[in-house]
């Protein structure tokens, strides 16, 4: 097991890489959020990552998301949880009650899916359209001219 001391170190020479990215290329401090993400990793690993001082993670499975980050949030109120892999329409309500951010909505059907539990339960998790800017069929996203009728 990693020791705090190694995760916060790790952690800190990451933002350390991104502040100065982000000062080379113009952006001001703050404008890029790290999104560690946490799939495959237990609830222990994590604890050390939030100790650490990350705060916003990203699970692709909604499922191991399910069996781990509710307690982890009852812990770590602040922790912010991102759904960052494809999402199937029969996971929506419980991605609505998991997650604070789901990052790809890639279709109609899902978007539509998604309203409808939030509207039932009154829960509105930021959403993020998937485009899939290189049109690769092999790749999901709405193809870029078609991002403004999805919107």
């Amino acid at each position: 097991m990693t020791s705090i001391d190694t995760v916060e170190q790790r952690l800190a020479d990451v933002k350390s890489t991104i502040a100065k990215t982000s000062q080379d290329s113009g952006r001001h401090e703050g404008a890029v959020n790290l999104v560690a993400v946490s799939k495959t990793h237990g609830p222990d690993a994590i604890t050390a990552v939030l100790k650490a001082g990350q705060k916003i993670f990203g699970e692709n499975r909604v499922q191991e998301a399910e069996a781990k980050w509710p307690d982890l949030k009852q812990c770590h109120p602040e922790a912010q949880l991102h759904l960052i892999g494809p999402l199937q329409r029969n996971k929506a309500a419980l991605a609505v009650s998991l997650f604070d951010v789901i990052e790809t909505i890639d279709r109609l059907k899902l978007a539509t899916a998604l309203a409808r539990h939030m509207d039932e339960v009154g829960r509105r998790p930021n959403c993020f359209i998937q485009v899939n800017t290189g049109e690769e069929l092999q790749k999901a996203g709405v193809l870029p001219k078609d991002a403004d009728s999805f919107i």
